[in-house]
């Protein structure tokens, strides 16, 4: 992994008053030419943008690409607590009736690695999202047992792995618009017809990167793209470019097995786009020395779900997402959550 920038020296706690200097644990108002990621800079040093959107999703709302002046946004403190709350609120003991062992359910899940910084075997606890989904169901025992398992075959996991069985569901994939059947592409309305969903574990930024030089970079008609070459890693969902009317009728889809291949592909000319959750575009671009020559248009984004799947034909199904969902409110009603996704993404950006 690239070394980035360490943070910056986190400031002792501050009240709740705003203030024209990107300072962490404090409430700042958005300035003219402000975005989330040039406010991350100056107040964490290399810290992504998205935990200030985690922190601020009442205040901003689906898109972190659109912020106003005068917008009032919380930086999150050290501790994972925002600035006037004092410390995060600690976990409050639930009564739960007493199961035995004979009692107990394992519910064992898939995932893979090379998504950083959600699911990676080589980070602490195997990535942010797999922490999140560890953490919900440590809240569930003693009446459920959680086992993750790493399969790096991903295109195995809804495929093969889920129908026959071999595990009760995998993360995190993309949850497709199920509620609007007209919008979705055939690898869509497999993921809707064969699988229940988790509620959003954590929702992403999938946007499109091109060469920095090319004018694609920075149009805000999405039809510019019709017709040119859009580079998707083979396992990986088209939820996100199918949302912004470049399904696979509109643009010709390349597909190799690895992302970095995409990008290398950007970079010969041999395609016009790269597909991908932002903060993966970013990461392999520094990886590859090509930040300076790859940019991500803000204009054209989507927000999309990461989910926990489950194949619906698993006769248990239902208590399965039963289980995951309030396993997740649970972690949110602590401030675990938030704390998971700080001390993650503070671990991934200071390697």
């Amino acid at each position: 992994m690239t070394t980035r920038v360490v943070l910056a020296a986190f400031v002792a706690a501050a009240g709740a008053t705003a203030t024209h200097a990107q300072e962490a644990c404090s409430v700042y108002a958005v300035q003219p030419g402000d975005t989330l990621s040039v406010i991350a800079r100056e107040a964490y040093g290399s810290i992504s943008f998205q935990e200030i959107w985690d922190a601020n999703r009442n205040v901003i709302g689906a898109n972190p690409n659109i912020i106003s002046v005068g917008m009032q946004l919380s930086l999150p403190c050290a501790d994972g607590s925002l600035p006037g709350s004092g410390t995060v609120q600690a976990s409050v003991a639930t009564p739960v009736p007493e199961v035995t062992a004979a009692e107990t359910k394992t519910i064992r899940l898939v995932t893979g690695t090379g998504y950083p910084p959600y699911t990676d075997e080589g980070l602490e606890g195997g990535g942010v999202y797999t922490q999140l989904v560890r953490a919900a169901m440590d809240t569930m025992e003693p009446r459920y047992k959680t086992e993750i398992i790493f399969v790096n075959d991903w295109g195995s996991h809804l495929e093969t792995l889920l129908p026959a069985r071999a595990f009760d569901g995998a993360f995190p994939w993309l949850r497709p618009n199920c509620e609007a059947p007209e919008t979705l592409t055939e690898n869509s309305k497999f993921r809707c017809d064969g699988f229940l969903h988790s509620d959003p574990f954590y929702e992403i930024i999938t946007g499109l990167a091109t060469r920095s030089d090319d004018a694609l970079a920075t149009t805000t008609d999405a039809a510019d793209f019709a017709g040119k070459s859009l580079c998707l890693p083979s396992d990986y969902s088209d939820v996100g470019p199918t949302s912004l009317g470049l399904g696979r009728d509109a643009m010709n889809y390349v597909q190799p097995a690895n992302p970095d291949d995409c990008f290398t592909a950007l970079m010969a000319g041999e395609v016009d786009a790269v597909a991908l959750v932002t903060a993966q575009s970013e990461d392999i671009a520094q990886r590859m020395g090509i930040a300076e020559q790859v940019a991500i248009n803000p204009h054209l984004t989507s927000a999309d779900v990461l989910a926990v799947f489950v194949d619906k034909n698993n006769p248990d199904a239902a208590e399965i997402i039963s289980a995951l969902n309030e396993g997740l409110e649970n972690i949110r009603e602590s401030g675990e959550w938030f704390q998971t996704v700080r001390a993650g993404f503070s671990a991934y950006y200071n390697q």
